[in-house]
């Protein structure tokens, strides 16, 4: 679907951005000011796992609502060695299921961490299925201070879908701080590019309420900009075992 130009669509835009705005300056300070919770270039200890579920509720300029339910597990088998499942399903429309892979590629336990994850598995688009594989190289880094903890972290992937000709280059980023308190920052911004496409891209400020010590609950905000434009409201569930 193409984006509808015209006022209307312009002053969406602008409300929607006027509205991130503050948000999205609290949590960028927040987080540079500022250990590694799941996914990116951090291994999990053999025998350790983590889970996580989340609902996106997004309203697009087109004025249509859209769901999309989100699943991620990884559990450590070795030291060397984190295998995974990742599941995505947008509305009726669109989704995908891939197992994963994820080896270290330098020292664990230093402070900068470097990780390759291989994953393979399908994607459908009006429940036509075809093989989605991805090769993604992920860097991080985490550091302590007297006040709490933070990460950073880059992740480069290219991606193939034998449904398409070309390839789809990825590159996210993720900047979190782990606060004394319940409540912690984190922001994520992902960006997508696929051959004879626009980029499109996501901003993600979202709060972590540290529920137990092995429990969070995360609250965020998505302006995301693909086919169309939206803004959404992403609850997600994590579970550290």
């Amino acid at each position: 679907m193409k984006t509808r130009k015209g006022s209307a669509g312009a002053t969406f835009l602008n409300q929607d951005i006027q509205k991130l705005r503050p948000g999205i300056l609290f949590f960028l300070l927040a987080a540079l000011s500022a250990s590694p919770l799941w996914a990116g270039p951090w291994m999990l200890d053999a025998g350790q796992g983590f889970v996580s579920a989340s609902a996106t509720i997004r309203q697009s300029e087109a004025d249509q609502w859209r769901h999309e339910f989100s699943y991620f597990g990884e559990y450590g088998l070795s030291d060397q060695l984190t295998l995974g499942l990742d599941l995505n399903q947008n509305d009726r429309a669109s989704g995908h299921a891939l197992l994963f892979a994820r080896v270290p590629l330098v020292r664990r336990r230093s402070a900068l961490a470097l990780a390759l994850t291989v994953s393979a598995g399908g994607a459908h688009d009006q429940g036509a299925w075809n093989g989605l594989y991805r090769v993604t190289l992920s860097s991080g880094y985490s550091y302590e201070t007297k006040n709490g903890s933070g990460w950073t972290s880059v992740d480069a992937t290219y991606e193939l879908r034998s449904a398409l000709e070309g390839a789809t280059w990825k590159l996210d980023g993720t900047l979190g701080w782990n606060s004394p308190g319940a409540l912690s920052p984190m922001l994520q911004i992902e960006t997508s590019k696929t051959a004879g496409k626009p980029l499109s891209y996501a901003i993600i400020p979202s709060l972590r309420y540290r529920v137990s010590d092995h429990q969070e609950v995360v609250l965020g905000l998505e302006y995301k900009e693909a086919d169309q434009r939206s803004l959404g409201l992403k609850v997600a569930l994590w579970h550290r075992f």
